[in-house]
């Protein structure tokens, strides 16, 4: 079990036993037990196609790393932290990384045709959650 624990009392969250963003408001409205989140689905991004994996890669290494990219994202948690971002929203499929649209040739899907978690993204997920 983490260490977190995240409630919903009426229309309010609570973390840890207190209302989010306690006493504050902004522009005049009061964002007491709101959680604001960031949609961060490609944290555990990774493209199991091999034709187009190059798409991704960076630009110091001319290689897409999957472990750099979650490794990356954990640290600059605290940052968003800092920035009043108390949640965020993650999944196992991730999104377009080049927005919406077709075609997505791609294979960014943490599950195998015959529906087996791989079990890189299980530990990227993992990660993720405990940071």
């Amino acid at each position: 079990m983490g260490r977190t624990k995240v409630e919903i009392d009426g229309e309010k969250f609570y973390i840890n036993g207190q209302p989010t963003y306690k006493g504050r408001r902004w522009r005049n409205y009061e964002i007491e037990g709101l959680l604001l989140n960031n949609r961060m689905v490609q944290a555990t991004f990774d493209d199991e196609n091999a034709e187009t994996r190059a798409n991704w890669a960076y630009p110091d290494t001319g290689q897409w790393d999957a472990e750099r990219n979650v490794r990356e994202f954990i640290a600059a948690l605290p940052v968003s932290q800092a920035h009043g971002v108390l949640g965020i929203t993650v999944n196992f499929q991730g999104g377009n990384p080049k927005g919406y649209g077709w075609p997505q040739p791609w294979e960014n899907n943490a599950f195998t045709p015959s529906g087996d978690l791989r079990p890189a993204y299980a530990d990227r997920m993992r990660r993720v959650l405990d940071a």
